[in-house]
């Protein structure tokens, strides 16, 4: 029976220690930093030139990376919360901009104009005051009123995940 008992204990502290894991790596995609969950505001510039909001508060957008995980284009979607666009822009990671001239629009048959478009690294603040990313475009649609007509400026902060910066 001594002989059972000292089985069961060498076992059962060799199976406690095989439980120990390490942290597990943790990898980014290609597009990192550019790409990830934002929160955004719309305005458009008036005739007097000052920025007015047309969207009403704060949007979801994604930045992400394409199925090939390059770091020479990503996928900007706002999933179908403002003008339910999604469209793959020509990404240049390491001044962490992106534009598209004319791309298509996957969410429907469109096309949309992405300009100035811009990750800035721990130059933006969350609702509750957090430091974080930031991201500024400008946007255009072919099937506005006037076909590109209207230049949309999307400007936010990277998503910290923290209720009290939810919108």
């Amino acid at each position: 029976m001594k002989k059972y008992s000292i089985l069961i204990i060498v076992l059962a502290v060799l199976g406690l220690s095989a439980c120990e894991k390490d942290d597990p790596e943790i990898i980014n995609t290609a597009t990192y930093p550019v790409s990830g969950e934002w929160w955004v505001t719309y305005q458009i510039r008036n005739e007097a030139g000052q920025l007015e909001d047309v969207g009403g508060g704060y949007y979801p957008l994604i930045t992400s990376n394409t199925a090939s995980n390059k770091p020479d284009s990503i996928w900007i979607t706002d999933e179908g919360t403002y003008w339910d666009y999604q469209v793959k822009a020509g990404l240049d990671l390491p001044n962490k901009s992106f534009a598209v001239q004319e791309g298509q629009n996957v969410s429907y048959d469109s096309k949309v104009r992405i300009a100035n478009g811009k990750v800035f690294l721990n130059e933006g603040r969350s609702t509750s005051g957090v430091v974080t990313d930031s991201l500024y475009m400008e946007v255009a649609f072919d099937d506005d009123s006037e076909p590109f007509g209207t230049t949309y400026i999307v400007s936010g902060h990277r998503r910290t995940g923290f209720l009290e910066d939810e919108h």
